[in-house]
């Protein structure tokens, strides 16, 4: 697999052409559109379900909305180490915009809401990336090959953060 680039198979793309996912998808849109599309889907989500009020009531202050959204953002633009993406919500307003800027997660945070939440993140992405395809080749059916290939693309990525922060903890 490339670096620079995940390639995507599309079946309803002409032959032999080829569509590249980028790894940082602000090479496509803005982070204004990134963040609408990412607060949209984790909107979705059925947060008043009984189980999950009941978690969150054994833990107050914790917001997994605002985590999930960030840590969306940053694994759709190229951030995966824990600790890169506490340097960039620490130093970068399009990072900070997303979270709690009054809250201060730190590296171990991030790194246990990935290991908490594999699938919701999993699911996130392949959600930002169906919406990143659509809206630059066009709305069209996603062939059962193309999202398959979405979800590798998904847990590429949280597979890459999870050993990147297990060479930065010496593991």
């Amino acid at each position: 697999m490339e670096m620079e680039a995940m390639r995507l198979d599309a079946q309803l793309l002409p032959v032999g052409e080829q569509l590249a996912l980028p790894w940082d998808l602000r090479e496509w849109f803005t982070p204004a559109v990134l963040h609408q599309w990412i607060t949209k889907e984790v909107e979705s989500l059925d947060w008043n379900n009984p189980e999950l009020l009941a978690h969150l009531r054994t833990r107050p202050g914790y917001e997994p909305k605002p985590l999930l959204c960030l840590l969306v953002y940053a694994y759709s633009t190229a951030a995966f180490e824990s600790e890169e993406i506490q340097r960039r919500f620490m130093a970068q307003e399009e990072y900070r915009s997303i979270g709690r800027p009054h809250v201060r997660w730190d590296a171990r945070s991030f790194t246990r809401f990935r290991r908490e939440n594999r699938g919701l993140l999993k699911w996130a992405l392949v959600q930002v990336f169906k919406r990143a395809i659509r809206a630059k080749r066009g709305d069209f059916l996603l062939p059962a090959g193309l999202k398959r290939r979405l979800v590798g693309a998904a847990v590429t990525r949280l597979d890459l953060a999870r050993q990147l922060d297990r060479g930065h903890d010496g593991l």
